[in-house]
């Protein structure tokens, strides 16, 4: 059975660092990124392209290799979280919570009885396909996948405290981008760093990490020394334009 280290870091205060992987199918991805000392990545079913078979080759290159892949699905239903972590996810980002429900929903689909409600199917990429025992099994899955809801609009901010203390939440994730588009605002306007902020103070009152994606290495050292842990810069798709057009000024320099 595999411990989930960016778990574990969460919950001793430790800062983790990750990107989004959203745009390119090769499973090579997870061992460049693990090589290069990143300590998960998200791989994103909410905007990205791929089918679960193509995620499930990324996730398990992402074992192999020892770095912990986290899937953002679509939405907080059963039928797209457990199928993410029957293919090996060590942990689920559920988009666009704004409700209790949602989020008690959510958390309790990654959680087996009686801790939630998940289905067992033992022995497959969720314990690197070694036949399991039940009990021991489950209960070192409950202690080890790492839920996330992520907070994207005013409402959600507004409700923050109420959403954060849902049982069994181990972090939440800012939005920016949404969340400055639910304020009809520019991603740059100080009014969603204010909104940000309270997310974060929530969360330090309910001792749930925070963190946020953004594409500013920058913002990224400013909200950690700020207190958020969970800390994803840049996709691939961002990596692979900017390190081209970074190569090409070189070359024609």
């Amino acid at each position: 059975m595999r411990d989930n280290l960016v778990r574990a870091k969460l919950k001793r205060g430790e800062a983790v660092f990750g990107m989004m992987i959203t745009e390119f199918d090769n499973p090579a991805l997870a061992k460049i990124l693990a090589d290069a000392g990143f300590d998960y990545f998200f791989l994103d079913l909410e905007h990205g392209v791929f089918s679960l078979q193509t995620a499930a080759h990324i996730i398990q290159m992402a074992r192999l290799a020892n770095i912990p892949p986290i899937v953002r699905v679509p939405d907080g239903m059963y039928h797209l979280i457990a199928p993410a972590l029957d293919a090996g996810a060590q942990g689920i980002l559920v988009p666009r919570v704004e409700t209790r429900e949602v989020a008690e929903r959510s958390v309790a689909a990654m959680r087996y009885p009686p801790l939630g409600v998940r289905g067992i199917f033992g022995g497959k990429a969720n314990n690197d396909f070694v036949p399991v025992q039940l009990l021991e099994y489950t209960a070192h899955a409950n202690e080890n996948i790492l839920s996330i809801i992520q907070i994207e609009s005013k409402i959600a901010v507004e409700r923050a405290d109420e959403l954060l203390a849902t049982p069994g939440l181990d972090a939440v994730l800012v939005g920016p981008w949404d969340l400055a588009l639910s304020l009809g605002v520019d991603p740059s306007d100080a009014l969603v760093n204010t909104m940000t902020q309270r997310v974060l103070d929530a969360a330090k009152r309910r001792n749930v990490a925070c963190g946020i994606h953004i594409g500013d290495p920058a913002q990224i050292k400013m909200w950690q020394q700020r207190g958020m842990t969970l800390l994803s810069c840049w996709t691939d798709l961002e990596m692979l334009r900017t390190g081209a057009q970074n190569l090409v000024k070189e070359l024609r320099r």
